[in-house]
């Protein structure tokens, strides 16, 4: 069994993937960070990591949507850990031609964001998660495997779903299903697999809706929903994910942990 510790983050050079990466380079992991296209952002984040933290980190550029992008994550892996992989989290996400969900539905009453978008979601999260995971599980080791997806609320049945997310849940409904698949399979070799649910994290993916209903409005929405009555942090997101891609989670694996605050409870 090799000692070093190697972990492929999607979207992880920003945001809950920054925190994600941050806490898992603070557990001594070396990191492939996945971003889309801003080059300084990912560079500044490598530099950061390596400087705090003292390990290595590669950053790949791609879209998720794209099997080319998939491909060179894993050519990272082959080049300079030996084809060794120890965790995969699949945090990376986005909006369909950079817009967020309707804040209504059309004239007949749906919400469905399209075709063009139901295949956009569909790529990013639960066809890139199988990609994914079927190119890790061969560069994992027995006992010594951790796969992570992030979800949204709403996607399964704790929460009660959100319409407007109707067409982004979809896709990620079905990437929690491969998840619990994947640890049903995967648990004879003890690699576990496990979904993380963020609620009201305060990052920039928040921008659009800041912008539409103002500061004071954001914080009274937190103050009405987020039991806590703060935002989440996202190395609150990372705490759970370094949990779960490390000995101490080894006998979890097929869950959904919220971590939101209690949001969930509403």
């Amino acid at each position: 069994m090799t000692s070093t510790k190697v972990a492929l983050v999607t979207g992880g050079t920003r945001g809950i993937g920054y925190g994600i990466a941050q806490e898992l380079a603070s557990a001594g992991y070396s990191l492939i960070l996945g971003y889309k296209e801003n080059h300084q952002r990912a560079e500044g984040a490598k530099a950061e990591l390596e400087e705090t933290y003292k390990v290595r980190v590669f950053v790949v550029a791609g879209g998720t949507e794209d099997k080319a992008t998939a491909d060179a994550y894993f050519a990272c892996v082959d080049e300079n850990f030996d084809g060794k992989l120890t965790a995969l989290v699949h945090n990376a996400g986005g909006f369909f031609e950079s817009t967020p969900p309707p804040p209504k539905p059309d004239a007949n009453g749906s919400w469905f964001a399209g075709w063009e978008a139901y295949e956009y979601y569909q790529n990013i999260y639960a066809k890139c998660f199988l990609r994914l995971v079927e190119k890790a599980v061969t560069r994992m080791e027995d006992e010594r495997g951790y796969i992570v997806a992030v979800s949204g609320v709403g996607c399964n049945s704790n929460t009660s779903p959100s319409l407007p997310y109707f067409t982004i849940g979809t896709a990620k409904s079905s990437m929690e299903y491969m998840v619990r698949n994947y640890a049903k399979q995967l648990a004879p070799r003890r690699i576990t697999c496990n979904t993380i649910i963020p609620g009201m994290i305060d990052t920039e993916a928040w921008a659009p809706v800041r912008e539409r209903i103002g500061t004071g409005g954001m914080e009274g929405m937190v103050s009405r929903l987020v039991g806590m009555k703060r935002w989440g942090t996202p190395k609150d997101v990372g705490g759970v994910a370094a949990f779960l891609c490390s000995e101490k989670a080894s006998f979890i694996t097929g869950v959904a942990i919220p971590v939101d605050g209690a949001f969930h409870l509403k």
